[in-house]
């Protein structure tokens, strides 16, 4: 038996963990296990090799000229097995995912998360539809969506809600107005329809400072609150992430708010008795992934 047929394929998983994150700790949350395993299986592995694949360099490691040749290779072996696996498993890469999304996770959080599940899961017909979270709830527990990105904290006796971002909600005001000066004059407010998460931070923003309201604005669009904010209309409360995005954020300015109304995390929601989902289940593992609130 040759000496490259005593390797074991698994070891590469943890090469590539380390080369990709620099750090046994990083590595090992990664994988779910203890860096002292990930530290072992990699000393496994250079020795099969009979060569050092990282040298430390201060709290990180980098790789060795042997590594930095044998990557590569390893990341082509982890393209072959998700190939192999998947193509043993292509009836569950089919199908519907009914995802349902707050408008302004979906323009920003998104895009390139959707494009990510695209290239792995090509086959399966993706539905995403947008709304307020408690219209997004309520198709959940309906059975309309299989899972909705709410805004939370939020929970409810038959939904499991996992937290997959935080985000930071801002005052959105005209170009020209103060935050002093909201309380001369009564306040129009322009969000989204009733039931979004985030236009009830903003009613409730609004008691606590003791201000007016002169009259609520709907808008199905995010364009549509920018606009009317930056005409002087009035005033909204959006998402920080969105706001740093927007081609139209010259036109409009933004203050932070208390912690206890602006820090707000979004959570994937879905029935806890809805069956086994593999789409939404690899969705649910890039989103982690991307920004591993959850682990």
């Amino acid at each position: 038996m040759g000496a490259w047929q005593r390797l074991n394929p698994q070891l590469f998983r943890y090469f590539l963990a380390v080369a990709r994150d620099g750090s046994l700790s990083a590595a090992g949350q990664r994988l779910n296990c203890v860096p002292s395993n990930v530290s072992a299986r990699l000393r496994q592995l250079e020795q099969q090799l009979d060569t050092r694949l990282f040298l430390r360099q201060g709290q990180r490691l980098r790789l060795t000229p042997a590594g930095e040749r044998l990557l590569p290779h390893a990341e082509h072996l982890e393209q072959l097995c998700q190939v192999a696996w998947r193509s043993v498993q292509e009836d569950i890469w089919s199908g519907d995912l009914r995802l349902g999304s707050m408008e302004t996770t979906a323009a920003v959080r998104l895009p390139e998360l959707l494009a990510a599940f695209h290239q792995q899961a090509p086959r399966v017909n993706l539905q995403l539809s947008t709304g307020p979270s408690r219209r997004l709830v309520e198709g959940v527990l309906a059975g309309e969506l299989d899972a909705g990105l709410i805004g939370g904290p939020f929970e409810h006796p038959l939904l499991d809600c996992q937290p997959i971002w935080q985000e930071e909600l801002m005052l959105v005001l005209p170009p020209m107005q103060d935050v002093a000066s909201l309380e001369v004059r009564p306040q129009t407010l322009l969000g989204f329809p009733e039931g979004c998460h985030y236009r009830e931070r903003l009613e409730r923003w609004v008691v606590s400072r003791g201000l007016q309201v002169a009259a609520r604005q709907s808008y199905g669009s995010i364009d549509a609150i920018f606009a009317g904010i930056a005409a002087g209309m009035g005033i909204g409360l959006l998402p920080r992430s969105l706001l740093e995005s927007h081609s139209r954020l010259h036109l409009v300015q933004y203050r932070a708010i208390a912690p206890e109304l602006g820090a707000t995390t979004t959570l994937l929601a879905r029935r806890h008795d809805a069956a086994e989902h593999p789409p939404l289940a690899l969705l649910l593992e890039l989103m982690r992934a991307e920004n591993p609130l959850n682990g």
